[in-house]
């Protein structure tokens, strides 16, 4: 009977429900159609844009809550400080599922801990070596390290059995001793227990932190786990506190990497919930590119976005931030949904399918006219109200929109065609600038676009719907005007330059 009951109670303990379980990376690349990177992954970054640098540096705390107990059989590492600056000096720090590290300061043996804290800084160079004088050891199971595989950096790290709960990642500043000072750093839980987990020394006595800070879910690789699974977890992230204080914020972004590392699949998403962040890992997908990088909006005060739809398109007009061009907003938002479709029709190519949803913001403190990126346009109010008329601005970037060519096109046709929908068939009655001898098709803007439309006048239609399709699929180079003209671009612009003058 004793033996049944202790096979009963290890069954209940050992083969628990892992809520964390996932197929294998491997298999959910293969479903989604796409190559798994080197790891480490950041599966998800998040960026707070700060007002101002904070002076007189103390402390930073960052609250990070776990939805759920994550095994040691990953490997998981939640940065609350995925990197942060005070007087230029780099540091990092956070919670992992598998710390590891060399267990004395003399040894180079590396030993693996199971959960943990870890508190790490770059030398001011990140190449020049920083060593373990710049550590110090709380207790006998600490770890540390320096090495320089990521840049020069020197670490302290000390098991801790987190599991699912909200914990506040804390570094504090401590003792000056001569032209350095220690900053401690500490894990406190939500019933206020404390638990230290070592310490570095920085160069200075008096610290200006900088203007910004990031934060990162990362699944990384170690000896003892080379291929770890990704678990699905939620992971929330608090408004960064400094000096005690909630930071005031310009504005908060997030951002999946895929090229320049590290890179990650495919398999998180970030949303603002109140003031706090929250990446919600899952399985992996094949991403929007257009969503790649996206702005959250933290904080109680209700933000109204206006949503203009029809069956063809959405347009979402935020002017909370310039509530007087909420009519204004109204108009350009309806303008995008109806000219969506048109634009479309205009930029055809085999394969692609247009974006069919816009984002319009009214940023009052922009300066210059608008951009779009992402499948967001940015205007400047400040033009806005200068300019009530120009409704051709919000055609143009609209058709950035969908354009969605990748990087590495010549901005000057990119811009060119973007005219070309906007002065010849939204505003064909506008008047065309005056071309001098100075002028060049590589002008961009209305300059490119009259050429343009010269070229297909003379030369038939359908040049820049073959224009855009070789740059949407990254394929553009410049024989494409004689194989659809006959004539070189640089022909093609002095018979224009000479009809034009005449």
């Amino acid at each position: 009977m004793k033996a049944l009951i202790f096979i009963g109670m290890l069954g209940a303990s050992a083969f628990a429900e892992d809520l964390c379980k996932q197929p294998s990376p491997e298999e959910m690349a293969k479903d989604a159609g796409v190559k798994l990177p080197p790891s480490p992954w950041h599966v998800a970054n998040i960026w707070w844009d700060f007002e101002k640098p904070v002076e007189h540096f103390t402390s930073l705390e960052v609250d990070v809550t776990i939805d759920r107990d994550v095994p040691s059989d990953y490997n998981l590492y939640i940065s609350p400080c995925g990197i942060a600056k005070i007087n230029g000096l780099q540091f990092y720090g956070g919670i992992q599922t598998n710390i590891n590290g060399w267990a004395t300061k003399e040894s180079r043996e590396r030993v693996h801990r199971g959960k943990g804290g870890i508190f790490s800084r770059w030398s001011s160079d990140k190449t020049t070596p920083i060593g373990l004088d710049h550590v110090r050891t709380v207790a006998e199971d600490c770890l540390v390290e320096s090495a320089g595989y990521e840049g020069e950096f020197a670490s302290v790290r000390r098991p801790y059995a987190w599991t699912k709960g909200t914990y506040t990642w804390c570094i504090t500043k401590g003792a000056t001793e001569g032209e350095n000072t220690w900053f401690n750093c500490t894990i406190r839980d939500s019933k206020g227990a404390v638990y230290e987990v070592g310490s570095l020394r920085f160069e200075g006595s008096d610290f200006t932190f900088w203007e910004k800070h990031s934060a990162f879910v990362e699944v990384y690789s170690t000896s003892k786990i080379p291929n770890s699974g990704i678990p699905k977890v939620n992971v929330t992230f608090g408004w960064p506190r400094l000096n005690g204080q909630k930071v005031p914020l310009k504005k908060v972004h997030a951002y999946y990497p895929d090229k320049g590392g590290p890179d990650s699949p495919d398999c998180a998403w970030v949303k603002a919930e109140g003031e706090n962040c929250v990446v919600e890992v899952g399985p992996i997908f094949k991403r929007d590119e257009a969503k790649r990088r996206h702005d959250l909006v933290l904080g109680s005060k209700t933000r109204s976005v206006s949503k203009i739809s029809s069956k063809d398109a959405t347009a979402l007009v935020d002017t909370n931030d310039a509530a007087d061009l909420k009519d204004w907003g109204g108009k350009a938002g309806t303008l995008c949904v109806v000219w969506f479709p048109k634009i479309a029709a205009l930029l055809p190519s085999e394969g692609f399918t247009s974006p069919k949803e816009v984002a319009l913001y009214f940023d009052p403190a922009m300066k210059g006219v608008a951009h779009a990126a992402n499948g967001k346009i940015t205007i400047s109010a400040a033009f806005v109200r200068a300019h009530s008329d120009d409704w051709g601005m919000v055609v143009h970037e609209l058709t950035h929109v969908v354009q969605a060519y990748p990087a590495g096109g010549p901005g000057w046709l990119v811009e060119g065609i973007a005219d070309w929908v906007r002065i010849v068939h939204f505003e064909p009655q506008a008047p065309r600038p005056k071309v001098t001898r100075l002028a060049s098709y590589k002008d961009a803007y209305k300059t490119t676009a009259i050429f343009l439309e010269w070229c297909e006048k003379e030369h038939g239609a359908g040049l820049a719907v073959k224009l855009n399709a070789a740059l949407r699929a990254g394929k553009y180079h410049e024989e494409l005007w004689q194989l659809n003209t006959g004539k070189t671009v640089d022909e093609l612009w002095a018979d224009f330059a000479k009809t034009f003058s005449n």
